[in-house]
């Protein structure tokens, strides 16, 4: 019986492993979703090869030597890591694992405050699918890991379970340079602060263990946030990018969702059922909860990539209040018996060796070549999203000068050909600013002064998708062309030296 119950798999294993197969079988779609990675690998190297963390940038000759925040540096050397280790497929293995942990952490703390498995289930199940529309080989992956650690630290805090406030600095010094979202931290504990004062006579404050403890953790992190290579200049950068409306009106995952696509409808549901939920509860909620939902519903209905952290945060604190809400009425006697029933097999069985033998056989699977995807492209840069051919005939073809670039492939063409050319634009907007910016909206958009934004920075040739509007118009001005498939095209003016 002792055998069967060690490999009898628990169900929140079940879901942990769905999360981490479904993730690592979908590389080829989160590998080429947007043209960020190559670059988080290039510099992840670049800091592993010099034992350094460049300040000033490097790979665009617009703003070569310009102060540059390594915002995300540590993700990055990760990423670097694993794609050392097993190519693309070790980046795909390293977000499904992170992706999981983030969740098990959720999982795990929606159990803890609702002493309902069934509660912690669907709603950690919920959470996933709703922060499903951001999982992608990324720095964020590791805000969703230390969010959803620090969150459940700080509700420990709260509740009086923990007093060791020195687990948040530790935190924080990971996340300030893992990712420069390490700003979620310090708003989550400001929101833990200010509701364990409004959930308290004020007369009771200084005698309150919890809030001193909350207090001593969050005012040691502040200094801590310094502790990274840029310092006090990361705190401007994010503050700069966040108010920064233009930049942010490039980037589609700044915006608000489309509430009319089908993958934004779980967040819809996980919202309503946080409102329904609260509005019934038997006793008032604690101030910190509502805080904590109704700050970061905001954000998320005002940026989309605030989705995932609403859903993070959001998903315990229901299962909270849904599991007292479904025990305090007679109408759910049944139910909660059967739940009760589930939970003792449940917790007399083990099974944690399966998830070990998953992420053993897809790292095996991955290190052999095998392709785990259902369409069977296997885990690469996808020619028909990135210049992937192009940029090898550059490599056999070396362009001198200048070039000009599309601004989804600048990342690409550093990884593939950085030192030997440098770019004009890539995806790392917080670096060139409004006017750089601009000026790559003036050219691609063919505005009436484009032209003399090529001339200004010398450009001698291009490599563009070959749809795009401005390829005719090099044409027209006698730019010939070196190289073109389905994908790009290499264009040259026809009067430049090679």
């Amino acid at each position: 019986m002792k055998v069967v119950r060690f490999f009898l798999p628990r169900i929140s294993y079940i879901l942990l492993g769905a999360i981490f197969l479904g993730i690592a079988a979908s590389g080829p779609k989160i590998l080429n979703f947007d043209g960020d990675l190559p670059r988080h690998i290039l510099f992840g190297n670049l800091v592993l090869q010099t034992k350094q963390v460049p300040t000033t940038d490097l790979f665009s000759y617009r703003t070569i030597g310009k102060p540059s925040t390594p915002h995300e540096w540590l993700s990055e050397v990760f990423f670097a890591l694993a794609y050392n280790w097993l190519g693309l497929s070790g980046v795909v293995l390293l977000t499904a694992l992170m992706i999981a942990l983030a969740f098990a952490i959720v999982y795990w703390d929606a159990n803890q405050r609702s002493t309902s498995l069934l509660a912690a289930l669907g709603f950690a199940f919920l959470g996933v699918i709703t922060a499903a529309i951001h999982f992608l080989p990324r720095p964020h992956i590791f805000t969703f890991v230390l969010l959803a650690f620090w969150t459940f630290i700080l509700e420990k805090m709260r509740k009086g379970q923990i007093r060791a406030w020195w687990i948040l600095p530790i935190l924080m010094l990971l996340w300030v340079n893992l990712h420069g979202m390490f700003v979620l931290g310090i708003a989550v504990w400001l929101v833990y602060l200010v509701g364990a004062l409004m959930d308290r006579p004020a007369s009771t404050w200084k005698e309150s263990t919890e809030i001193k403890t909350i207090l001593a953790g969050g005012l040691v992190s502040l200094p801590i946030t310094l502790l990274s290579p840029s310092g006090i200049g990361i705190w401007g950068t994010v503050f700069e990018l966040a108010g920064d409306s233009y930049i942010t009106s490039m980037i589609p995952e700044y915006q608000s969702a489309n509430f009319h696509e089908p993958g934004t409808w779980p967040f819809i549901l996980i919202l309503m059922l946080a409102i329904l939920i609260l509005s019934r509860a038997k006793e008032r909620p604690f101030w910190t909860h509502t805080l904590l939902l109704a700050a970061f519903a905001g954000l998320a209905l005002y940026s989309s990539r605030m989705i995932p952290i609403f859903a993070i945060l959001a998903a315990p604190i229901e299962a909270e209040y849904f599991a007292h809400w479904i025990r305090s009425g007679n109408w759910s006697a049944k139910l909660v018996a059967f739940e009760d029933r589930i939970s003792v097999v449940d917790r007399t069985a083990n099974g944690f060796i399966w998830l070990v033998a998953l992420a053993a056989a897809v790292t095996l699977l991955f290190a052999t070549g095998q392709k785990i995807d259902p369409q069977q492209k296997g885990n690469q840069f996808d020619p028909q999203f990135f210049p992937v051919n192009a940029t090898e005939w550059l490599k056999s073809h070396p362009q001198s000068g200048h070039m000009f670039n599309d601004f989804n492939w600048g990342s690409y063409l550093l990884f593939e050909l950085w030192p030997s050319q440098q770019i004009f634009i890539d995806g790392h907007t917080h670096i060139y600013g409004d006017a750089l910016t601009r000026e790559y909206e003036d050219v691609i958009a063919l505005n009436k002064n484009w032209d003399e934004i090529l001339n200004k920075y010398q450009v001698q040739w291009a490599i563009l998708p070959t749809d795009a509007l401005l390829v005719q118009a090099l044409k027209n001005q006698g730019w010939q062309t070196l190289y073109q498939d389905s994908t790009a095209i290499i264009l040259r003016q026809s009067n430049a030296s090679q």
